[in-house]
């Protein structure tokens, strides 16, 4: 018998396992896959760098608090893979031309994030961090179970049994069964609870409706370099835009670069459902085909990419976007990411899932169980899916149009700057809510805003900068600053 069982045992599930039994919980954790492996879902933000200290204070894990920002994490675990992250650097492209920006910066965003290197956000090479928190989690006193397939979810006598087990060779050996009353879902897309509980999908009322083609590749060139060649030296300032969560928007979505270390970067691009599944029916054999088509289309990324190569198999998820009705009830809860996913655009991820290890920690962790916060928990995550959807949805509604998409963008910004400062007074997900979206105010506006966005005209920039004024604090829609902004997160 356990206090809690967890099903997942990546970056999400794997912390909330370490940090329940470090506490003294009975804490079981079952994976089908094993550790190290690949995943995407690999860069960090300052709200999740954020919360990630504030986990490692409270309970006490000094061995987490490292991985709170890039300097530290360098210092305390230099093999663990990681790359640094000054911010967002977004380029504009268009079918058959080179890219070209003006003095203005009329076809690029650069967003920093952090004041310097060593505060800096991170990119995780989830396959180190991942196996990393695993690890800690076993060695805290969690028993882990990886390479063991669920075979049944079943809820008996205010408890939850669940029976699974180990692959051996092409089928599975012998039945084992574990009980708990409570159960945490952190399995992601698989979503195990949801089909085990016959949970409906939400995935058609979301607007963002994109797939993605994408792997790790040795050899991608610097867009800052190519830039510099081209006479072009605006990449580099407030942060040279290679650190950083690179964006290259295109006609109906956009391709992102994240460097790590070693000459090993994360590349994938992003497009309508529609379009990857036109991919997807040509097979896994044909991807590499697929990505050196797209990449004529679009020279300068030709360019960038020339002498890369992928160091696995490309992958290919035809609709990322997901969302399920509910995210707890009687005993169980989904982590973040189990509830839903939007789109990898502007990095909402990690902290997303973080954030739901957060509360889920105070809930399993408490006195006495709160029913009403436990069932309150998962309703705020399915809002929070849809609020997230909301805001990334406009910026693909206004594609190819860049100077809408900037405007889009910002949106984004401004509920992400809402937040950090929320948690730098000390509010919690909790009480604000994932991208501040218990705000009612700020979210009335950025609502308002985006219907506006969406209607087009003209002056839109002028009327959004006035209306929402009160909401942005660091200067965001001021076009003085060129769409170069060099620190808009509290201090870490």
């Amino acid at each position: 018998m356990y206090d809690t069982i967890i099903l997942g045992s990546s970056f999400s599930g794997s912390l909330l396992g370490w940090i329940l039994a470090a506490r003294g919980m009975r804490v079981l954790v079952v994976d089908r896959g094993r550790h190290p492996r690949f995943a995407i879902g690999e860069s960090s933000t300052p709200a999740a760098d954020l919360i990630l200290a504030e986990l490692a204070a409270r309970h006490r894990l000094p061995e987490l608090a490292p991985l709170a920002r890039w300097g530290s994490w360098q210092a305390r675990y230099p093999d663990l893979g990681c790359g640094k992250k000054r911010g967002f650097s977004y380029f504009h492209h268009r079918p058959g031309e080179r890219f070209c920006d003006t003095p203005d910066h009329a076809a690029s965003l650069l967003v920093a994030a952090s004041a310097t290197d060593a505060g800096s956000d991170t990119h995780w090479l989830r396959a180190d961090v991942d196996a990393f928190l695993c690890e800690r989690s076993a060695r805290a006193g969690a028993i882990v179970r990886e390479g063991c397939a669920v075979v049944a979810i079943e809820r008996q006598e205010r408890c939850w049994k669940v029976r699974f087990a180990a692959a051996v060779g092409d089928g599975l050996g012998p039945e084992e069964q574990a009980s708990a009353p409570f159960l945490v879902d952190a399995t992601g897309g698989g979503g195990a609870s949801a089909t085990a509980l016959g949970i409906k999908s939400l995935d058609d009322t979301l607007h963002t409706r994109c797939g993605a083609l994408f792997g790790h590749f040795a050899g991608v060139g610097s867009w800052d370099r190519l830039q510099e060649m081209a006479g072009n030296r605006s990449t580099t300032s407030p942060f040279r835009s290679d650190d950083a969560a690179q964006h290259h928007c295109l006609d109906g979505g956009w391709m992102w670069i994240l460097r790590f270390r070693d000459d090993l970067a994360s590349v994938g691009v992003v497009q309508p459902t529609g379009v990857c599944q036109g991919w997807a029916a040509g097979g896994t054999g044909a991807l590499e085909g697929v990505w050196r088509r797209f990449l004529a289309t679009y020279p300068s990324l030709a360019d960038l990419l020339s002498a890369s190569r992928p160091v696995r198999p490309l992958g290919l998820i035809p609709r990322i976007s997901r969302l399920w009705s509910r995210a707890s009830g009687e005993g169980f809860a989904m982590l973040p990411t189990t509830a839903g996913f939007v789109d990898p655009l502007h990095s909402t991820g990690i902290a997303h899932a973080l954030s739901g290890v957060e509360r889920l920690a105070d809930l399993l962790l408490a006195e006495s169980f709160d029913e009403v916060g436990w069932e309150a928990y998962g309703a705020a995550v399915v809002d929070e899916v849809a609020w997230i959807d909301l805001l990334v949805s406009t910026c693909y509604a206004v594609l190819p149009d860049f100077d809408r998409f900037r405007l889009a963008s910002t949106l984004f910004f401004l509920a992400t700057v809402a937040a950090e400062r929320g948690y730098g007074r000390g509010e919690t997900t909790t009480s604000q809510g994932f991208l501040a979206a218990r705000n009612r105010p700020l979210r009335a506006a950025l609502s308002a805003a985006r219907a506006e966005l969406l209607a087009g005209g003209e002056a839109t920039a002028e009327r959004l900068r006035d209306r929402l004024a009160p909401f942005d604090p660091v200067g965001l829609l001021d076009p003085a600053a060129r769409h170069r902004f060099a620190h808009t997160a509290v201090d870490k």
